[in-house]
């Protein structure tokens, strides 16, 4: 769709109103969004970028804000938002922000975000932007990419007119589930295709740049959110999915986890040394070790202020293992690909040995439909290239993996008329908030190995194993602009010029006993909803005080979250006791509320979760779908419960264990 000339109007009038110019100051505040071509950008999304029903709402703002009859409705006074002074657009937006009235709030957000994070990332024509310099940002550290061994470079079939093939397995998706699965099955004697949606990118094409990275490696162009905007969810897509954008953390699920997957749904045989091993091989092949898990000023402040609180190294906080040979510290972009070909990826490992193996890969293939007949599945029918609204491949296959992730992979099946009405149930999130400390020296939280260090010591709260973790988080400047409060353009710079570079990001992320759904509009595109619990919110809320005190033992002179209303303690000078008691009455007040503070997810699981009973869940425990023979599940959606950590090698050991059923199903070679 095209916006037109009033559109693109109003659209700078609200952007310039969220990053306007303030003529008392350097040239960082006197720069507006219009100045750096945010307009347009925001515009080229909209066109481009957002999901046909998310691109519809969004002209549906433009329009309501500028309807006179909209606004005597919504403010009492029938104007329009570009005839409003400077003054008047800042508090329409701060009334949206803070509104009762939830669709007020997400729209605000949508304009926020958007906005915020384009100020911020996107560079001009010399590779940078011209606010990187007031907040201590040093962009690109313009090293030259380390080729990719040839062994390792991924050799993709080309197709460039509609084409039919047959195989024996067609697997979707590149990730951490799908590679592994085709690289066993490959090595089983069995042809193997495998198709992932988005381009094939490796250290020769790997941008050190926010943005652009974001729109090539992740879901909906960096976009994807529940539909009440309430989640940002991060979700990778490219050769290697999330393995080729995460922070590396690897760690193996808990045994009480894997013993209530087994006990309480029928998946036999996790808790013993067949998956053990599975486990242990999927360490291997990625390179895990803790010889690049160096502790920057991100990961330090949690190391420190858990050795200052007394907590006990080893058990209640320990360092992360990471799958990176090489990096040499130098991890600053590895969210966005690292071209240093150090991250092992697998697009690095599991892809390079299928390939040798004999599995062939189509990249840019968007997968439409599974090909259902006789309740059995015959294949796949996909559109590739641009984008996939290109050639059509059809796919005749004896056994067909669904590995697009946690949203994607229910989309597909709804979209196949998988009729099971648990597909898209259950779906987790390990539910994520950030907090932030800000310190007396620079932190540099983009700099340096992502997450070296997991406080492990309230993950047990209530004897269920219903807690929460803490680890770091890298922030470049469009994510943390983004996610901090906006109570104005004047507040939101000042906070940016003066903590952005001091500011470590901490994370909490939440072992849930909430849910929530993946459905599909009338386009086939997935819709995601979640309900958040009260006993998960208030779980979070302690996670949000617990990592203040660690932050503050390690000497933070401030510690700030990410709800609107600025709940922030210390003045970045000093940091009292009683500054943190107030902090946590300030939280349990504001407590977790949808878009009234930033929550994450980049653990997207649980929406075709197994069960040897079908009425909790669709997958059976050979990861095959119990409605549809021959079509199985290769990802973290299989998952009965959250694994309790990072769940990469769990889903590179679930799959290795689906790629045995698969096997046996085929007949073994």
């Amino acid at each position: 769709m095209e916006l037109s000339g009033a559109e693109r109007r109003v659209m700078a009038a609200l952007c310039d109103s969220i990053f306007p110019a303030i003529a008392d100051g350097s040239d960082f505040y006197r720069r507006s969004a219009s100045d750096l071509g945010i307009d347009a950008l925001l515009a080229d999304a909209v066109e481009h970028s957002l999901q046909p029903a998310n691109a519809r709402d969004f002209r549906r703002i433009l329009s309501v804000v500028e309807s006179p009859l909209y606004n005597l409705v919504l403010t009492g006074r029938p104007v329009r938002f570009t005839s409003l002074t400077p003054e008047g657009r800042e508090r329409y937006l701060a009334a949206w922000r803070d509104s009762p009235v939830a669709l007020k709030r997400t729209a605000f957000q949508a304009l926020k975000r958007l906005t915020l994070f384009l100020a911020y990332a996107s560079m001009g024509p010399d590779g940078s932007n011209p606010n990187w310099e007031a907040i201590g940002y040093p962009g690109a550290s313009h090293d030259a990419p380390v080729p990719v061994p040839d062994e390792l470079r991924l050799k993709p079939l080309a197709v460039d007119s509609d084409l039919t093939i047959a195989v024996d397995v067609v697997v979707a998706g590149s990730g951490a589930g799908g590679s592994v699965i085709a690289d066993h099955l490959a090595s089983s004697g069995f042809d193997v295709l495998v198709l992932e949606q988005g381009a094939y990118e490796n250290a020769e094409t790997f941008q050190q740049n926010e943005m652009t990275m974001m729109q090539k490696l992740f879901q909906q162009s960096g976009t994807a959110a529940t539909s009440d905007l309430s989640f940002v969810l991060l979700a990778g897509r490219g050769a290697g999915g999330g393995t080729t954008v995460n922070w590396n953390t690897c760690l193996k699920p808990p045994a009480r986890v894997l013993s209530e997957w087994e006990s309480e749904f029928g998946v036999a045989g996790v808790t013993g040394p067949e998956f053990a091993a599975f486990l242990d091989e999927a360490w291997k092949t990625i390179g895990v070790n803790e010889e690049e898990s160096q502790r920057n000023g991100n990961n330090a402040v949690l190391w420190d202020g858990c050795k200052a609180l007394g907590y006990s190294e080893g058990t209640d906080f320990h360092t992360i293992s990471r799958n990176a040979v090489g990096c040499k510290q130098r991890c600053d972009f590895c969210t966005y690909g690292c071209i240093y070909s150090a991250k092992q990826s697998t697009a690095l490992t599991y892809l390079p040995r299928a390939q040798r193996r004999g599995a062939k890969l189509i990249f840019n293939a968007r997968v439409e439909h599974v090909v259902i007949e006789g309740g059995a599945a015959k294949g796949v029918v996909a559109r590739v290239g641009p984008e996939h609204g290109g050639h059509r491949l059809e796919v005749k296959s004896r056994v067909v993996v669904v590995a697009c992730g946690g949203i994607e992979t229910p989309a597909l099946l709804l979209r196949s008329g998988v009729s099971d009405r648990n597909v898209g149930a259950y779906l987790r999130l390990d539910p994520t908030v950030a907090v932030g400390g800000i310190f007396d020296r620079p932190i540099e939280p983009w700099k340096g190995p992502p997450q070296t260090v997991a406080v492990w010591k309230f993950i047990d709260l209530d004897g269920t194993y219903h807690g929460f973790w803490v680890e770091a988080a890298p922030v470049h400047p469009g994510l943390f602009a983004l996610s901090i409060p906006w109570a104005s353009g004047r507040q939101h710079k000042d906070f940016t010029q003066r903590y952005y570079n001091r500011s470590s990001a901490s994370i909490v992320l939440l072992r849930e006993r909430s849910s929530g759904r993946v459905t599909v509009d009338k386009e086939g595109f997935a819709k995601v909803s979640y309900d958040l619990g009260p006993a998960d919110r208030e779980t979070l809320v302690r996670g949000m005080e617990e990592t203040a005190r660690i932050l503050a033992a390690a000497g933070a002179k401030g510690v700030w979250t990410t709800h609107n209303s600025q709940v922030f303690a210390g003045d970045g000078a000093k940091l009292t006791g009683g500054d943190l008691d107030s902090f946590g009455a300030a939280l349990r007040k504001e407590g977790v509320e949808y878009n009234r503070m930033m929550l994450y997810s980049a653990h997207l699981m649980g929406s075709c979760r197994m069960s040897a009973d079908p009425s909790k869940g669709p997958t059976s425990p050979t990861g095959e779908l119990h409605t549809v023979k021959n079509l199985f599940i290769g990802d973290a959606c299989v998952f009965p419960t959250t694994p309790a950590v990072n769940p990469m090698i769990s889903i590179m050991a679930m799959s290795r264990r689906t790629a045995e059923s698969i096997r046996r199903t085929l007949g073994g070679h």
